[in-house]
């Protein structure tokens, strides 16, 4: 009994090591892709699928569903970065980033004992407090695991430490040998020397930070036993305030039979607008089609949004079934009729103003929270609650790699630039300019419908953005983008176009 204590001890503490090092290599990958420029590129994908492959040799142990389980998440999770290597919309990257967050909740999730498919949205909520604790401390119990007096003391360390000894004075004769005969080898051995001279301090504390964090999310993937961690949901004592009867039928009748009355009045009011047009409008609300549109529309998103919050958090108190389901049923039907308006709201103002990149995310945002509000009625109103809090995480990492997939930049570029042609409406190309890389190809190919003096500012403003001879890439992979790299092509193709459009009138480089 004693010896197999012993060996599971040892075990431990040999993982402990195992994670401390893979750590310590991430954050030396970390300082060499992220140092001066940032995560957001290309590095970001390396890094994770770095993270990725640790984590399955980690734990590679472990019993196969769970592998397969951290292979799903990481691959989601890279894909997901892809977004920020293909397309070069900064709107984007915020997106990414809670996908990401997504990812590693789950696995936390998953790691302390939920069932993925019958998790609760409340336990989703736990863990995801629960992980930026885990980030920061997570290192703190694996410190005081690892063997430092066994390893130092053993003559294996010991020989590695005077073997560095030995062979650093032979290297560096022969570095200078090397840089003597090359000025290539100089170049980097010369670069190499700045870098241990001058920025040492900065890159030891990069890679310090980025493996600490990266200890952090490794200990997230490690499955915890029934005894040494409580399952996320687990316990009876902490969901008291969930499972007991907290309110009665009459404070259900009195919250949901109110709520239900209100959103009524306002939907009924409403009713008119949707489809009684835009002379109705005018009519009944004494506002301009513009007006109307412009007033109210993230209001009712967020009416939306704190209904469906309400919702479930009088389902999780084990109200009356028989008088919250009826009423909640209602409620559900009124807000998609709220999202209607809402989403009608954004048609007439994109028609009078065009569409712009907040505009797709809102659209994106009242697809998936409609398509959550008819899970909630199929699911949780009728008793069956599993599957809900997962699908709204799996709905919502979908709808954001489908947004990036969809490149809205070009969709924003294409409905303006339709609006601007085919409607005669007022462009704003200072707009398109600063939506990026991605709105390049749409411009080009209709410039020529613009007119003259639109085509000689969308000139200007791509040669300026995308038409310098280096690119930025040029000195650092890091910096490159699948789009900055395709409208640097095409703006250059169509270089000797573009200028002449400019040279057409004098005051074009003006605007």
């Amino acid at each position: 009994m004693s010896m197999t204590a012993t060996m599971t001890s040892n075990a431990r503490d040999n993982a402990s090591t195992h994670t401390l090092l893979a750590a310590l290599a991430l954050g030396v990958a970390g300082d060499i892709l992220f140092m001066d420029i940032g995560p957001f590129g290309p590095q970001l994908s390396i890094w994770v699928a770095l993270l990725g492959a640790i984590t399955f040799l980690l734990n590679r142990h472990a019993d196969p569903e769970w592998r397969k389980t951290l292979v799903l998440w990481s691959g989601t999770a890279f894909a997901a970065t892809l977004i920020m290597v293909f397309r070069a919309a900064d709107d984007l990257i915020g997106l990414t980033l809670i996908v990401l967050i997504l990812c590693s909740t789950s696995v936390l999730l998953q790691a302390k004992g939920t069932q993925w498919f019958a998790a609760r949205v409340v336990d989703y909520f736990r863990t995801g407090f629960q992980m930026p604790v885990q980030v920061l401390l997570g290192i703190i119990p694996l410190l005081g695991k690892v063997p430092l007096r066994d390893a130092s003391m053993s003559a294996r360390t010991v020989g590695i430490v005077r073997g560095l000894l030995m062979v650093t004075p032979l290297l560096l004769v022969f570095v200078g040998l090397f840089s003597s005969a090359d000025s290539t080898f100089e170049r980097y051995a010369s670069s190499f020397g700045d870098w241990l001279s001058l920025d040492t301090p900065k890159h030891i504390l990069v890679v310090l930070v980025i493996s600490w964090i990266a200890t952090g999310l490794l200990t997230c993937t490690f499955r915890q036993d029934a005894g040494e961690s409580e399952s996320v949901g687990a316990s009876p004592a902490r969901d008291n305030f969930l499972t007991r009867k907290a309110l009665g039928d009459e404070e259900t009748g009195v919250i949901m039979g109110s709520l239900v009355a209100l959103f009524l009045v306002f939907v009924i009011l409403q009713a008119s607008y949707l489809f009684g047009g835009s002379e109705m409008i005018e009519r009944t609300s004494g506002l301009t089609v513009a007006g109307y549109a412009r007033r109210g529309f993230f209001e009712l998103l967020s009416v939306s949004v704190l209904t469906l919050a309400v919702l479930l958090l009088i389902s999780a108190a084990q109200c009356n079934q028989r008088i919250f389901r009826p009423l909640a049923l209602v409620l559900v039907a009124c807000v998609l009729l709220i999202l209607a308006s809402a989403a009608q709201r954004l048609g007439l103002y994109t028609d009078a103003f065009g569409l712009t990149m907040s505009r797709v995310t809102a659209v994106a945002f009242m697809v998936w929270l409609a398509c959550n509000l008819v899970s909630f009625s199929a699911t949780v109103l009728r008793g069956r609650s599993n599957g809900f809090a997962s699908g709204l995480v799996v709905s919502g990492i979908a709808a954001i790699i489908l947004l990036g997939t969809a490149n809205p930049v070009a969709v924003v570029a294409r409905v303006n630039l339709e609006r601007a042609i085919e409607d005669g409406q007022e462009i704003d190309l200072t707009y398109l300019s600063s939506l990026g890389a991605d709105a390049v190809p749409p411009i080009l190919e209709r410039l020529h419908e613009l007119p003259r003096f639109e085509q000689c500012v969308a000139a200007h403003n791509l040669l300026n953005a995308h038409g310098s001879a280096e690119t930025k890439w040029r000195d650092d992979w890091r910096l490159w983008n699948a789009s900055e790299a395709a409208a640097h092509k095409a703006v250059t193709d169509r270089h000797a176009e573009l200028t002449a459009k400019v040279a057409e009138f004098v005051d074009c480089s003006r605007i």
